[in-house]
């Protein structure tokens, strides 16, 4: 092991997916369960001469466990609530990717016409707004389950063993919510800017959507005309 304190941290996710194991019924992970707590007791009583070895026998199994987490039974998996958020993240790529969904690169030194200019414009800002109640409410759905499993990812992260997606998907959660007052406070004008897009969003979505429905309407009617045409 580099470090005490590393030995130790990993030492205590073992504990922690030996308590996650014991949770099973079948056979193979109580064999997991027993195996990995054989190891840990090991290493905590290892004579000095022989301590190093042991701990490192012992880690090898915590992080080759760790590493199969997400191939453990459902409800046996550390961050089983996550994954609903991790998969709809996947499907939005919400939290990766490029600035700009529709094109690699925005196009640069291209001058519009004033018109075009105000709808291409009006149509980042609204982009901006999607994206701000995608991540408000991908945000909140997932709030309960990221507190549950922030113990599991402090337990990792001083282990220094991997998890490098359940941090991303922490930390994305944490960014969309204001959790104090003095949060708020402090992000005001950040804030009002998110309230100003978001109210432009509704303005022109309901608006679209008034055109639509005078379209809907208006080919409803000559449907009709057509039929009585036939009917004739």
């Amino acid at each position: 092991m580099e470090s005490l304190e590393r030995s130790r941290a990993v030492i205590e996710l073992g504990k922690r997916l030996i308590a996650q194991l014991q949770l099973g019924d079948d056979e193979l992970t109580q064999w997991m369960a027993h195996t990995l707590a054989e190891r840990i007791h090991t290493a905590e009583t290892a004579l000095p001469e022989d301590r190093l070895a042991a701990q490192n026998n012992c880690a090898e199994l915590v992080l080759q466990l760790w590493a199969q987490r997400y191939s453990l039974p459902p409800r046996l998996r550390p961050f089983a609530k996550l994954e609903p958020l991790l998969r709809t993240l996947d499907a939005l790529d919400a939290s990766n990717g490029p600035r700009f969904r529709f094109m690699h690169e925005p196009p640069a030194d291209v001058v519009a016409e004033e018109d075009v200019a105000k709808l291409l414009s009006l149509a980042v800002k609204l982009d901006d707004a999607a994206r701000i109640l995608v991540h408000y409410l991908l945000a909140t759905a997932a709030e309960e389950a990221s507190e549950e499993s922030k113990p599991w990812l402090q337990s990792v992260v001083d282990a220094e063993a991997d998890a490098t997606l359940e941090v991303r998907i922490i930390r994305f959660v944490d960014s969309g919510l204001d959790h104090s007052a003095e949060e708020a406070e402090l992000l005001r004008e950040t804030l009002l800017d998110k309230i100003e897009k978001l109210e432009t969003f509704v303005s022109v979505a309901t608006a679209h959507a008034k055109e639509l429905r005078a379209k809907l309407d208006m080919s409803d009617a000559n449907l009709n005309d057509v039929k009585s045409n036939d009917n004739l």
